[in-house]
């Protein structure tokens, strides 16, 4: 169950577009299914015309902003207030998946995410008013206004956010839902649907996206964030720091050329609004665990990226404390990054999986792990391709061999994350892993069958490899195969 709070200041005109036609989809039916005082449908507006919209809202608008107009509350946003209204709108949306709720099952939903969350609690006779609106088979609307009806006072709930994750997830276990992440902040910021609407209009992704991908490679590369910023200034990006009274760098915000709202101001995003490993303080604390400068060397060679992936998948399937099995996940999304910056074929094979491995590669809390040595060395590797734009000798980056060792690390990353509790982001390794197989592995080779990444620890993926030699497909076995490397360990 997913669920969205945005906050507002006309209870009027949220109820008119709930009980409305709609916008961005048909609203089939609206109807009031449960309220603040067990009237529940009682409260659905008396029908005027001949439409199912054709409703006399003024009653229950009425009756719901009361008590804001006991308190004297503004029914606009003061031109300069605050921007928070104390209208709470929340939606609640079941997978596509997940059964029919009836009205009944949705009504006591609604009340335990609302006692979940803080905002009226059972059995609360001064809780503040609010409906639930229903107009879909598969989500709700609760419209609250955060005024007591006891004492007429304005507040603010604490921590709703994530409490109301909490209550949604013990719902789901209870009826059986499709079971949704906990709030661990290892999810992106996804495109909201204004600027995914904007973008269709101007024909271009959204920006957030292309953005989050930018300041992904800028970061690879950067040592600190003036660096930073003129990396992202390279490549085309309005970038500026923001600085505090001391001249330090207390964070940053960038923004796509000619992304500019209807007035005409550019739209910027800060770092914590693209990923949680991306806000400033981050990228200081992975900056400071980067190897000297110095060591970047040349353009790397593939068989010296295999042979390293190999040995970080080893690292991750033993669990070896010592390595620090997070710091490799993490490190492991920069290396995609920079395969994928340098893919100029294969349909973007890479670019996939980056993109689809991005959760599985953040610890829960979005702190940016320590890394041990192969860590150190993954984001060594990344830093090396971002600089040489590719592999040495090699025309194209997805050679079967380096996918089929990517697609083995990643699998054990996923088997790794499952082990701790983290479904999502072991999903997300997985899909990341399965993107490979499809695009570099079977495309090139349609009779490989999907047992080079089967099996488990080092039995998996296997090949052998003559020092300073390209990595050749051995099978061993018509049940699997085996990894074997014969070269010398770096």
């Amino acid at each position: 169950m997913i669920t969205k709070v945005v906050h507002g200041w006309r209870p009027a005109g949220l109820l008119a577009y709930l009980l409305g036609p709609g916008t961005a989809e048909v609203h089939r039916s609206p109807r009031v299914i449960a309220s603040w005082d067990g009237l529940d449908a009682g409260w659905q507006p008396e029908r005027t015309g001949p439409s199912e919209y054709d409703l006399r809202l003024g009653p229950l608008v009425d009756a719901l902003h009361a008590p804001a107009v006991a308190a004297g509350l503004p029914t606009r946003a003061p031109r300069n207030g605050s921007k928070r209204g104390y209208v709470w709108h929340c939606s609640a949306r079941l997978a596509a998946s997940d059964r029919t709720l009836s009205d009944g099952q949705w009504a006591d939903i609604a009340r335990e995410l609302l006692d979940g969350a803080g905002i009226a609690e059972r059995g609360d006779p001064g809780e503040p008013r609010w409906v639930v609106i229903r107009h879909a088979d598969d989500h709700i609307h609760i419209a609250v206004v955060l005024v007591r009806q006891d004492t007429g006072r304005r507040f603010w709930p604490h921590h709703d956010y994530p409490k109301l994750r909490s209550a949604a997830r013990a719902i789901e276990q209870r009826l059986g839902l499709t079971v949704t992440a906990v709030a661990d902040d290892t999810a992106a910021r996804r495109p909201g649907r204004g600027e995914t609407e904007k973008a269709a209009r101007r024909g271009r992704g959204p920006a957030r996206p292309e953005l989050r991908r930018a300041a992904q490679q800028a970061a690879i590369r950067a040592g600190g964030p003036e660096e930073f910023v003129a990396e992202l200034r390279a490549m085309g990006y309005l970038a500026e720091l923001r600085r505090g009274p001391s001249g330090d760098a207390l964070g940053y915000r960038i923004g796509r050329a000619g992304d500019v709202t209807a007035a005409g101001q550019q739209v910027f995003y800060s770092g914590s609004k693209l990923a949680p490993d991306l806000s400033l303080p981050q990228l200081r604390r992975r900056w400071a665990q980067n190897p000297d400068r110095p060591g970047l060397g040349g353009r790397p060679l593939s068989a010296e990226a295999e042979d390293l992936v190999v040995r970080a998948r080893v690292a991750v399937g033993a669990r070896d404390s010592r390595e620090g099995v997070d710091g490799i996940v993490h490190a492991t999304g920069d290396v995609l990054t920079a395969l994928a910056a340098n893919d100029r074929g294969h349909k973007r094979g890479w670019w996939d999986a980056a993109e689809r491995y991005e959760r599985a590669s953040r610890p829960p809390g979005g702190r940016v792990p320590d890394v041990g040595p192969v860590g150190a060395e993954l984001r060594l590797l990344a830093r090396r391709l971002l600089a040489a734009r590719g592999f040495r000798g090699k025309a194209a980056v997805g050679s079967v061999a380096l996918a089929i060792a990517v697609a083995g690390l990643l699998q054990e990353v996923a088997a790794w994350q499952r082990q701790r509790g983290r479904e999502h982001q072991a999903a997300a390794a997985d899909a990341a892993g399965a993107r490979l197989q499809a695009r570099h592995v079977r495309q090139r080779d349609p009779d490989f069958g999907s047992a080079a990444v089967q099996g488990s620890g080092r039995e998996r993926a296997g090949f052998t490899r003559e020092p300073g030699s390209a990595i050749q497909l051995v099978p061993e076995s018509e049940a699997g195969m085996t990894r074997r490397s014969t070269g010398p360990r770096r």
